[in-house]
């Protein structure tokens, strides 16, 4: 019965190994990825930075493949503004991968900016950009090696007895995006690691690779608002990701009626690219709540869970991920009575529509604009 634990002990060890190796194949390693893709907007682009009604807070937390223990958990805070005098938005973003219990971390912060042009009342374009500083360390303490494991199966964490130049490693990047959206639908483009830092830890250079996702939604609106509610939709959203030779695509449906939005998502790869072999990662089901605190406050607290449907579905056990928002709208715009609703793609967000030309007269007023805005409302 011992023997048999120590097996499956070093079975798990083996695996989460074997999985480290399937993911960072490519050099480095691949960018964090998130299921619940809209409620870590800043990550997703830098143009989503400042798309609230005014202040917003967020926290992201990932625990991925929990049943070969707990060897990938994610972390991520922001917190951004829109400056509705300015037509910009303005953020910071924190994001820890803790690999292997902390035997490799990378830690990036970054400053987000993001601008709004009104191409017309119903049209509008955002392009961003992030600077980015990241550091990678390496913990050799919590390596395991051939020599760390005794002959009856036993290991110990002595330290590793592979030498590296360096045991952490700094950088600094960038990002760029654009996107465009009206009533109806959303589309966009984000462009990460523009400068492909080295983060190797010996000699060898091992450049991070060029990360792009575009990302598009569409919301159909079944149920119109009435006096005031929160009008009842469903949004279907995609994005497709590419980043050295992996691609991954994510397809979305969410129901939203307020002040809940549940959601299933299907990760993966259902066709070739580039002679690439066709791969199926997850089935993600979500759940997200909207509280009212009061009314200028909503707090948002969303779950999800990653049901595998790969080769890892016996031992990784899926994955938890939850996600907690809280928003801050200015007066004028609590007094309005404006709500918030968690749809995927966007939210809720107080700054300028463009009236055009005509009886209203020209250039830009306040009013609510959002992705999915049900009614521009100018003074």
């Amino acid at each position: 019965m011992k023997s048999y634990k120590i097996m499956k002990s070093l079975l798990k060890i083996v695996v989460a190994i074997v999985a480290c190796l399937c993911m960072h194949i490519d050099a480095v390693a691949q960018d964090v990825s998130f299921s619940q893709t809209y409620q870590a907007p800043l990550y997703l682009s830098p143009s989503y930075t400042g798309l609230t009604n005014g202040s917003r807070f967020g926290l992201n937390y990932r625990n991925q493949w929990p049943g070969i223990g707990h060897v990938y958990q994610d972390y991520a805070f922001f917190f951004d503004h829109f400056f509705d005098q300015y037509h910009s938005g303005i953020g910071f973003q924190w994001v820890c991968d803790n690999m292997g219990k902390g035997l490799m971390l990378d830690n990036q912060m970054s400053i987000l900016y993001s601008y709004e042009v009104a191409f017309s009342s119903d049209l509008f374009f955002r392009p961003g950009i992030a600077f980015e500083f990241g550091q990678r360390k390496i913990d050799q303490s919590k390596m395991i090696t051939y020599t760390d494991i005794a002959a009856d199966g036993r290991y110990h964490m002595g330290g590793s007895s592979i030498e590296f130049d360096r045991t952490k490693k700094s950088r600094f990047d960038a990002a760029v995006s654009a996107m465009i959206y009206n009533d109806t639908y959303s589309f966009g483009v984000s462009i990460d690691h523009l400068l492909r830092p080295d983060a190797s830890f010996t000699d060898t250079k091992d450049k991070i690779g060029t990360k792009v996702v575009v990302d598009g939604s569409y919301r159909i609106e079944y149920e119109p608002s009435y006096r005031g509610s929160e009008p009842k939709s469903i949004t279907i959203a995609a994005d497709f990701r590419h980043q050295y030779s992996f691609n991954q695509l994510e397809l979305g449906l969410y129901w939203y009626f307020f002040p809940i939005e549940v959601g299933a998502m299907y990760r993966g790869l259902f066709f070739k690219v580039a002679g690439e072999k066709r791969n199926t990662d997850a089935i993600v089901p979500s759940l997200g709540v909207n509280i009212p605190v009061s009314h200028r406050h909503v707090f948002r607290v969303g779950y999800s869970y990653d049901i595998t449907i790969s080769n890892l579905s016996s031992f990784g056990n899926g994955a938890h991920e939850v996600s907690l928002i809280y928003r801050l709208s200015p007066d004028d715009v609590a007094r309005r009575g404006y709500k918030m609703k968690p749809v995927p793609c966007s939210e809720p967000i107080m700054g300028y529509s463009y009236s055009g030309s005509g009886s209203r007269g020209s250039g830009y007023h306040k009013g609510r604009r959002a992705t999915y805005r049900r009614r521009g409302i100018r003074k």
